[in-house]
């Protein structure tokens, strides 16, 4: 174990603890015996080794593996049971050793109980379930508990309907009806109707009886039951939960009830929820970061009102242009089977984002959607919308930049960093079927490139392989980028090394190693080699003396970039952290400075050569405590800290 001390601050470095309870509590709104219940549950890396077989301490359930750690431990699965709940009480259940008894359900099972639901889009057509029982598209699950199968048919030639058909043992049966307008492929404009979905005879959504825009590359979905709604809400171990490392370790953890009253929970089709209508504007998004706000905010709380917005925004990205599905196969684009194509057809050059109607997507400023509300709900759907919304980032992409899973995902280089967020923590949680793999392998081939670029003769030792600034003089200053983007590469990277998804992490962790010098480089101390710390949340750094998309152009030392920034060799540092607009430390949650914390925080976790010594300086700065008080327990996203650093 390492330790560093600062002012009253102490971090520690040290091995990580034992795997925490992997628990979990359920309440109904009503109540009632043998309820039905689906969740997903992610588990920390070693704690459940291969070949343990699952079960639950209450009621009867399946717990079936999706996705595990390189090491062949458990990493995620999907759960279903069935458990007795008194309305409005929570009950406590722990996942343990054991197996759950009896035979698999299957489709024909579902095909046996006819269940009814169809979707119609006005006078343009309709699909009835019914129709599409004998020839499932796909099986998720399927066991003692509850089987899930999936059934399309088109309404016309760009409108298509799935059912997402979960039947359980007790005879409950979950029906999501989908309805897409969203074809790489086929030529996909507006749409408009007035839809009518029925379940089991009973209308359940119909606009209101107005016609609906249905914007090309969306889609919307409507859910129901058949045999009555359980009305169960989930609540995971907030505390193992982070523990696993999928998540970040968030700082703050008691967001207030105005924070959590004011979030987005209800989706309704071709809303935005609480995304930014317009995602290109730029300054504080809630969505952007490792996780969005609302997913910060359930890691941090295990509240019911931040469980439902994770799940209502995740449904309601669907609204934005991602949607691009691959006729030959109805699966999203795969890169290996679209080698040279983008938004804009085969051959053509790729775009900063897509627009659907007022909701515009801009692959600099998205947000991770799908990745928690799959990794809690263990539904399909949202899995579906990671792999969509990878699939835009890839397609955004310039032909010119790589063909297939070759091509870099560039752009902005904070476009960079979240497309390799949104593409990673597909690759880490998704199951090893032919569209997560693909997105593995542009992952990968991304690490290649990046760490080519790294063991290129005379590169910078700044901790930088890519920026778009210095290429394109973003700035109108040569040699200027912006810190804070390089930080968002760092915190992005550093997450992908934690969730492991790649089977082989080697390249990605020289990536990453490199890139820890940039955070570390920034905090630094007095002397004319050095970065002031108390600087380090700049808006601008000049690290070249001319405009370069070479890297190894760069100045040689931090000491030299505080010099060139600020026309003067760093000599009075002083302990105070500077700033001014988003650089000030009072508004770090939403700024700079908390841009560069997750960076940093993650550094000294894995060990990075002097990173403890520089968040003790950060951490050890007079004015410190502003940026603690700056309101991190109702705007997690950036207040992201080393594991075993004190104020959780």
């Amino acid at each position: 174990m390492a330790q560093t001390s600062s002012g009253t601050f102490t971090v520690q470095v040290a091995a990580a603890p034992p795997p925490l309870t992997a628990s979990f509590q359920l309440t109904s709104a009503v109540g009632g015996a043998s309820l039905p219940f689906t969740i997903g549950y992610g588990f920390q890396k070693g704690a459940i080794a291969n070949g343990t077989t699952l079960t639950l301490n209450a009621g009867t359930a399946q717990v079936l593996v999706k996705r595990r750690w390189n090491d062949n431990s458990v990493k995620h699965a999907v759960i279903s049971g069935h458990v007795d709940l008194v309305a409005g009480v929570a009950k406590a259940i722990e996942i343990v050793a054991g197996a759950g008894s009896g035979s698999p359900l299957t489709c024909a099972d579902i095909q046996a109980v006819a269940p009814n639901a169809s979707v119609a889009c006005g006078a343009i057509g309709t699909v009835t379930l019914a129709s599409l029982l004998a020839a499932p598209f796909r099986t998720w699950v399927s066991g003692p508990e509850m089987v899930e199968c999936h059934y399309r048919a088109p309404v016309d030639a760009t409108l298509s309907v799935w059912f997402h058909v979960r039947l359980y043992r007790g005879g409950r049966i979950w029906i999501r009806a989908i309805c897409e307008n969203g074809y790489l492929d086929v030529t996909t404009g507006l749409k408009t109707y007035v839809p009518t979905v029925t379940i089991n005879g009973a209308t359940v959504y119909n606009n209101g009886g107005a016609i609906l825009s249905h914007h090309g590359h969306t889609r919307w979905d409507v859910e129901g039951w058949i045999g009555g709604d359980p009305q169960i809400t989930p609540k995971h171990n907030v505390a193992q939960l982070i523990a696993t490392r999928l998540v970040p370790n968030y700082w703050k953890r008691s967001p207030s009830a105005s924070t959590l009253n004011g979030l987005s929970q209800a989706y309704s089709p071709m809303t935005r929820g609480g995304w930014t209508q317009d995602q290109s504007n730029t300054g504080f998004q809630n969505q952007i970061g490792i996780l969005p706000l609302w997913d910060a905010l359930y890691c941090t709380s295990g509240d019911p009102r931040a469980y439902r917005s994770v799940v209502a925004n995740a449904r309601s990205l669907n609204s934005y242009g991602i949607v691009w599905r691959d006729s030959t196969d109805n699966l999203p684009t795969r890169p290996s089977a679209r080698p040279n194509w983008s938004v804009d057809g085969a051959g053509q050059g790729g775009s900063n984002g897509f627009n659907a109607g007022p909701l515009i997507w801009d692959m600099a400023h998205h947000g991770s959607g799908g990745y928690l509300a799959y990794l809690i709900t263990g539904d399909y759907y949202h899995l579906e919308t990671m792999q969509h919304q990878s699939s835009l980032c890839y397609l955004c992409n310039d032909l010119n930049d790589g063909l297939g899973t070759a091509r870099a995902l560039q752009g902005q280089t904070r476009a960079m960093a979240w497309s390799l967020r949104t593409v990673g923590q597909l690759a880490a949680i998704g199951p090893s079927d032919s569209v997560t793999n693909d997105y593995a392998a542009l992952i990968a081939g991304n690490m290649t490139h990046l760490n080519t670029v790294r063991m290129a003769p005379g590169q910078n030792p700044l901790g930088t392989l890519y920026s778009d600034d210095l290429a394109s003089n973003a700035y109108g200053v040569p040699g200027v980028l912006a810190p804070w983007q390089q930080n968002f590469v760092v915190q992005t990277l550093v997450h992908l090394s934690e969730i492991e998804p790649l089977s082989n992490m080697s390249a990605l962790i020289l990536v990453r190693d490199y890139y820890y010098r940039w955070p570390v480089g920034l905090l630094g101390d007095i002397g004319p080699a050095n970065f002031c710390f108390t600087r380090a949340g700049e808006y601008n750094i000049k690290v070249a003396s001319i405009q370069t998309g070479n890297l190894t152009n760069c100045f040689t030392s931090w000491g030299a970039v505080f010099q060139a920034t600020f026309g003067a060799v760093n000599g009075t540092c002083g302990t105070t952290l500077q700033g001014g607009s988003g650089g000030d430390p009072a508004a770090a949650r939403e700024g700079y400075w908390g841009n560069l914390m997750p960076a940093i925080a993650y550094a000294v976790d894995h060990g990075a050569t002097d990173a403890a010594t520089a968040f003790a300086r950060l951490s050890g700065a007079s004015n410190w405590n502003v940026v603690e008080n700056s309101g991190f327990n109702d705007i997690p996203i950036w207040g992201i800290v080393p594991r075993g650093f004190g104020g959780t």
